[in-house]
């Protein structure tokens, strides 16, 4: 199955102009990771997770500080 599924992907990665075929490849070869968001797995760049999980991580802080932090908006 892997096979099958990889094939296809090369072939449709074929049909692609050569300058977006080299970005899709680059992109393939930096280290991505895996984000759940509502039972949907999206793959991001290393930097986005800990970017995203700094972010979550400051609005605990704020919730915990300042339980009312929403509202004073």
């Amino acid at each position: 199955m892997y096979k099958k599924d990889m094939a296809d992907f090369i072939e449709e990665l074929s049909d692609l102009p050569l300058k977006v075929q080299e970005d899709v490849l680059k992109n393939l070869s930096e280290e991505m990771i895996p984000l759940e968001i509502d039972g949907n797995v999206f793959m991001v760049h290393d930097e986005v997770s800990k970017l995203i999980d700094n972010l979550a991580l400051q609005i605990k802080e704020l919730k915990r500080e300042s339980p009312d932090w929403q509202k004073k908006e």
